[in-house]
């Protein structure tokens, strides 16, 4: 009897510590975990939190009305208000960047970050080489994508000069002149060290480039309103956000400003 009545009180001492796990396990199942990220500035971390799953549905109900008020312009000027609107939503869900306040965002996520000289050297360009019914340029950018191969412009531009690098330097094991191929594999690199530095300097140190394909994009740029399934996307600057681990998924959401996009 003894010992029956000490394991009672051991069992009613665990009961609640087991009820309380199970509770706990149970709410954190019914937590929705999403992640902001700034692209195109430097000095603001990523921002995770967990919504419940009535939260994230109105969340998700807010960003199906918002794509219906964009469809309903057809200018970056119109557009802009409503993105604006956008972060002031987010902000009530705490999915801003770490540090950054909603006037920052707002900049953000309307190409208003940019400087207007660059803007106007930007659109010059955009005019001469990116209007058609392919391409979009200056575009204020929104919309579920599919990007595997998400990268930055840094990055990219890097790329061609280290590949090319690599190769030279192969090829000096094996010719007679190999100095002479060391020294221009050197001279190569410089470049890299140049792009390498300027990735320093923001927005370049973020400015996303990349593919997507099987998505729900929306640009509002120098031509006009595009919807966009698979294509490229070059120099975004704005939010991304994900639900989950970033590493298990390739798809996100992105508000924000792109320098160019091109159908396929």
């Amino acid at each position: 009897m003894t010992v029956g009545i000490i394991l009672l009180f051991i069992g009613v001492a665990v009961a609640p510590s087991i009820n309380f796990t199970v509770v706990k396990a149970s709410t954190d199942n019914d937590l929705v975990e999403v992640t902001t990220q700034a692209c195109g500035i430097n000095g603001f971390g990523n921002t995770t939190v967990k919504l419940t799953k009535e939260q994230y549905q109105n969340l998700e109900q807010y960003l199906v009305d918002f794509r219906a008020r964009l469809n309903q312009t057809t200018t970056r000027e119109e557009a802009i208000p409503i993105f604006k609107e956008a972060v002031i939503e987010l902000n009530k869900y705490g999915l801003l960047p770490k540090g950054m306040s909603i006037g920052q965002a707002q900049r953000l996520v309307s190409g208003e970050y940019l400087s207007k000289r660059m803007m106007n050297a930007l659109e010059i360009i955009a005019k001469k080489h990116l209007v058609s019914n392919e391409t979009n340029s200056l575009c204020l950018t929104v919309g579920r994508v599919h990007m595997p191969d998400m990268t930055t412009l840094l990055m990219m531009m890097s790329m061609p000069y280290i590949a090319l690098a690599g190769l030279i330097m192969l090829l000096a094991f094996h010719l007679p002149n190999g100095y002479v191929a060391l020294m221009i594999c050197t001279l190569l690199l410089i470049p890299i060290l140049i792009v390498q530095f300027i990735s320093y300097i923001s927005p370049f140190s973020m400015i996303v480039v990349g593919h997507f394909y099987d998505s729900n994009l929306s640009t509002f740029g120098l031509s006009g309103l595009h919807k966009s399934i698979h294509g490229d996307l070059f120099g975004f600057i704005g939010l991304k956000l994900w639900v989950g681990a970033m590493e298990s998924s390739d798809e996100f959401f992105l508000l924000g400003f792109s320098i160019a996009t091109r159908n396929y």
